[in-house]
């Protein structure tokens, strides 16, 4: 096993690496992938990713196949394991005559309940910025046959005590599950909904931060240096008053204690 250097902005520098591959495993970031998923096309080499498939990466789709060749996506766990669970289902049903017409599936990467010993219940095992940007994605999915588009997917969790009794867990809808219905092949649900786990109490605080700022890309104001100053300015900035009375003396209590 070997290693280099190698800029995915350089497409002359991707493509001689690519040249001396017989597999290409990408993972880098989702949004750098199609500086290398076309170089692949181009040259031959098959490619795996665990990252949702893009209208981008459809478009290489007719090229790659007739080159028979192989682009293949979402073979992580969510999207990925669970996708291979649910066409298992799926089939198994058609086979005995039967039709799906409600369908959730849900996953998460949660911590042991015994270390779960923080306020969010939850234990960053991967880019905690992309963690916390998944959480505003917005959500699509079918209710009870009605189509419901969210921008504040946190905000539809809900307790699902259907896996653990000793166990407080909740749910919320992720990304868009209609693609996936028709990809699935289940029109006919009138429920489908792929959705994340949590701890219980998870989505009402990172909703909280959304909505008062704490989560946004915005530029802070000087003098931020710290979390206890980063929630004295957005609270000053969502309420467009300087905090001051009953208001400042609560944030100083939510706040005591920060670094």
């Amino acid at each position: 096993m070997s290693a280099i250097y190698l800029d995915v902005f350089d497409k002359a520098a991707v493509e001689a690496a690519v040249r001396k591959a017989t597999l290409v495993i990408s993972f880098i970031p989702p949004w750098m992938h199609m500086h290398v998923l076309p170089i692949c096309v181009k040259v031959g080499v098959n490619v795996t990713t665990s990252s949702y498939i893009s209208p981008q990466m459809l478009e290489l789709d007719a090229e790659a196949k007739s080159k028979g060749m192989v682009i293949l996506n979402e073979c992580g766990l969510d999207p990925g394991i669970d996708i291979l669970g649910t066409m298992k289902v799926v089939h198994e049903a058609k086979a005995a005559g039967h039709k799906v017409v409600s369908y959730e599936s849900y996953c998460g990467g949660i911590p042991v309940a015994d270390q779960a010993d923080n306020p969010l219940g939850y234990k960053f095992s991967w880019n905690p910025g992309a963690s916390i940007k998944a959480s505003k994605n917005t959500a699509i999915f079918m209710r009870g046959g009605q189509r419901v588009v969210t921008n504040e997917p946190l905000k539809e969790a809900k307790v699902d005590d259907d896996v653990s009794v000793a166990m407080k867990l909740e749910v919320y809808p992720n990304r868009d599950s209609t693609v996936f219905q028709e990809r699935f092949g289940m029109q006919d649900c009138h429920t489908f909904i792929r959705g994340t786990y949590r701890f219980a109490g998870f989505s009402s605080i990172i909703s909280c931060f959304h909505d008062v700022g704490l989560t946004s890309d915005d530029p802070v104001g000087d003098g931020v240096s710290t979390l206890k100053d980063l929630c004295m300015w957005r609270f000053s900035v969502v309420n467009a008053t300087p905090l001051a009375g009953f208001k400042k003396q609560l944030c100083d209590t939510l706040t005591n204690g920060m670094q």
